[in-house]
């Protein structure tokens, strides 16, 4: 019965573990998305072209 709940917590707590690498890794992904998003703007309101050619880079 005590393997039973060894494996049982072993099995819980990867689980935790898991989700919050999950959680870690949205919340960099987001991070990433908004500074490529602010370089877009930098690059995009730099550049000396006309504002009917600007373009976005992300589609």
């Amino acid at each position: 019965m005590k393997t039973l709940i060894d494996r049982d917590k072993s099995l819980e707590i990867l689980l935790e573990r898991l989700i919050m690498m999950v959680g870690k890794s949205n919340e960099r992904a987001e991070q990433l998305h908004k500074r490529i998003l602010q370089l877009e703007y930098i690059l995009l309101n730099e550049s000396p072209k006309e504002p009917a050619e600007k373009k976005s880079f992300i589609s």
